[in-house]
């Protein structure tokens, strides 16, 4: 499934999160938000990274019109997240093993 990453300033990150969440098509895909402080990224707001169907980015784009911009270098986000998730794995199974 495609990606896409939004920057979003932090007074609109209550908004964005509640209009993408109660929404039928795109509440079904994956929605991750982060601060880019937490990513190692220089940026002021937060990352919202959406993981979902070609149609519900497209509705997503829509019902966020204004209020977030497309991040430009989306996969360097992505790559940062990734690299979280595989450490985070990593040392679950350390504990497990």
């Amino acid at each position: 499934m495609p990606k896409q990453v939004f920057l979003v300033k932090s007074e609109n990150k209550q908004k964005v999160e509640d209009v993408l969440k109660r929404d039928d098509v795109v509440s079904r895909g994956s929605i991750t938000i982060k601060s880019p402080s937490s990513l190692g990224i220089n940026e002021e707001g937060y990352f919202f990274i959406l993981d979902m169907s070609d149609e519900a980015l497209q509705r997503a784009d829509e019902l966020t019109k204004g209020l977030v911009e497309k991040y430009e270098n989306a996969e360097r986000v992505i790559k940062a997240v990734d690299e979280q998730e595989d450490s985070a794995l990593e040392g679950f199974g350390n504990i497990l093993g």
